[in-house]
């Protein structure tokens, strides 16, 4: 994985331990397919980086067989396709899908630096440093309406 991830996924962690808010996977799926491409698979702790190691993971579980190696990504890790998406970008074994597909987007991926397409339906959503500094300094302006009630009934008496 490359530096620039990994910073990026090791700031948005600490950013939410250090603000106790986790980030949020709001949308829904928009049916478009693109998550079926481009994609990164991991044995155990680590991604797969050679033909040889995801042949290894192929025979220990046969249903990843379903995945085509597509080419490398910059930082030289395997990236792969899914062969069972039809051409209307369904995937044409939607009941058996694996958990890798099931569950995607997953924080994890928030957290490993990695991003959604723009075409997702799908969206994290964040609690940033200045949305919540923005947030307080908000609070403690009080509302034009609620000013004016006040210096109005002050020169009232």
């Amino acid at each position: 994985m490359s530096l620039r991830l990994r910073l990026t996924g090791w700031f948005r962690r600490a950013r939410a331990l250090i603000l106790r808010r986790e980030v949020e996977i709001i949308g829904q799926c928009a049916l478009c397919g693109d998550c079926c491409h481009d994609i990164l698979i991991q044995d155990g702790r680590s991604w797969l980086k050679s033909r040889r190691a995801f042949e290894r993971l192929c025979e220990r579980e046969p249903e990843y067989r379903r995945f085509a190696v597509t080419g490398r990504s910059e930082s030289g890790l395997l990236v792969f396709a899914c062969t069972l998406q039809g051409g209307d970008g369904l995937c044409t074994s939607y009941d058996s899908r694996l958990p890798l597909c099931r569950n995607y987007p997953t924080r994890s991926l928030y957290y490993l630096g990695g991003w959604l397409k723009p075409d997702c339906g799908y969206s994290f959503k964040a609690t940033t440093f200045r949305s919540l500094l923005m947030r307080r300094k908000r609070a403690a302006i009080p509302k034009f309406s609620e000013v004016l009630r006040r210096e109005t009934e002050r020169k009232q008496d």
